[in-house]
């Protein structure tokens, strides 16, 4: 199983590799003098200009797609490693095994109560509506906070998201996108920024990107909290939460919420913040719904390392 899984990772990088090659149509479209013996023409600046701007852009997507490659190796790592588990221990997966490796199918759920979906086997599934109320224990404002469904997967398609620097601050400083969204990083500051996160699952690191440039999309493969920095403005920070799956709402600002569409069955409601402790409850959802309460306490925003894990210098922000 661990040779399969290894051919497919290799499979893909090569298809990529392939992909990324010189093809005839970009060997045309270089100017004449660039595939050209280098004795026989006289390269003019504006000539090397266009050639260096080619092979630039080349190298910012090899760089998309070797960071891509690494993500998906390792979901596709995690999802044998999970099957090997299974059958040393002489169990097997839920389901066929092979479907374990793939990912999962689309689904739909329904937003209103007592309505009714199907389930990946086809089977009718009623859904309902979970209402609840946030409140923290001092007593203060929920702030900005979001309750999701955990512990099952749905058909939610990955987003394309903006998280601007700008006047040395992400926006949006919070952000809840699908698993497999891809985020991207528009530098509208005029100084150098190095965004990165050290978030298990998530990490990334985009280097110097300047002013008025864009960094290279960022892929989300794995559920849970993404906390996101930069290496030289120790004061910007962006929190992104990645939901399993499309039932999700943002707290009102009273503390209350509703979640729809929730299939009936026995279901953990997470609440999460980056103000508030996480805290999550197993509710029982009926075809009239369920209800849940959260209690949670305010967190401070602690100082963080940059991203070799040690202290930020004495830069002037």
């Amino acid at each position: 199983m661990a040779r399969i899984g290894f051919a497919r990772i290799v499979g893909f990088v090569c298809a990529v590799t392939s992909a990324l090659a010189l093809s005839p149509a970009r060997v045309a479209a270089l100017p004449a003098d660039a595939t050209a013996p280098t004795a026989a023409v006289s390269a003019t600046p504006a000539d090397v200009a266009r050639l260096q701007g080619e092979i630039d852009r080349l190298k910012q997507e090899l760089s998309a797609q070797r960071q891509l490659i690494l993500q998906l190796m390792q979901a596709e790592q995690q999802r044998y490693d999970v099957v090997l588990k299974y059958l040393q221990t002489g169990g097997t997966p839920p389901g066929d095994p092979a479907a374990a490796l793939a990912p999962p199918p689309p689904s739909t759920t329904s937003a209103s109560a007592g309505k009714t979906d199907k389930d990946s086997a086809g089977a009718a599934r009623e859904s309902a509506t979970v209402t609840g109320k946030v409140r923290t224990a001092s007593g203060q404002p929920v702030g900005e906070a979001y309750v999701y469904l955990d512990g099952m997967r749905s058909g939610a398609r990955g987003q394309t998201v903006q998280i601007r620097q700008r006047d040395k601050q992400f926006a949006p400083r919070v952000a809840v996108v699908p698993i497999g969204s891809k985020l991207l990083f528009p530098n509208q500051d005029t100084v150098i920024h190095n965004v990165f996160s050290t978030a298990a699952g998530n990490a990334f690191d985009l280097g110097s990107v300047k002013g008025g440039e864009t960094s290279q999309p960022v892929v989300l493969l794995k559920p849970g909290p993404v906390e996101i920095f930069c290496n030289i403005h120790s004061k910007m920070r962006a929190d992104v939460l990645v939901v399993p799956n499309s039932h999700w709402t943002r707290v009102a600002a009273d503390g209350s919420f509703q979640l729809t569409g929730v299939p009936v069955g026995s279901r953990k409601i997470v609440l999460w913040s980056p103000t508030l402790k996480p805290t999550s409850q197993q509710v029982d959802v009926t075809a009239k719904g369920g209800t849940v309460s959260f209690t949670s306490e305010a967190v401070s925003l602690r100082p963080h390392m940059n991203k070799r894990g040690q202290a930020y210098g004495s830069y002037d922000e």
